[in-house]
């Protein structure tokens, strides 16, 4: 194993993965991550992250991010299985005013191509 590298990133979380794929991408190889041990034990914020994606955002810019985001973890691949499952979810409104935060969300996700849908409690219990 080599004792130098052009580039060396300090954390296998998410952010020093993501930036070691991304120049890997643009061609470079001189480089290595170093993580103070196995993912789930290191302590990281990774590790502790509960998988939800939210794309929705008040900025068009993250959401974007987002969406680029979505659609990168939807091509990752773990022995041969996928490693992205997109379930939905559900926001619920329990005052008019969360209610009205909903419709502008909703109106943002659809504006920005994010599927999203308003539906009554009745549709919800479904």
């Amino acid at each position: 194993m080599d004792s130098s590298a052009g580039v060396v990133i300090v954390g296998a979380g998410i952010v020093g993965c993501s930036v070691a794929e991304h120049l890997t991408r643009l061609g470079w190889r001189d480089l290595v991550v170093l993580d103070q041990g196995p993912l789930f034990e290191a302590g990281g914020s990774t590790s502790h992250a509960p998988g939800l994606m939210f794309q929705t955002n008040p900025s068009k810019t993250m959401t974007n991010l987002a969406k680029y985001s979505v659609g990168r973890y939807m091509e990752l691949e773990l022995d041969g299985r996928p490693c992205g499952y997109q379930v939905g979810g559900i926001e619920v409104a329990e005052t008019p005013e969360r209610w009205e935060d909903l419709k502008r969300k909703h109106g943002l996700a659809t504006s920005w191509g994010i599927e999203s849908e308003l539906i009554s409690p009745e549709e919800c219990a479904e």
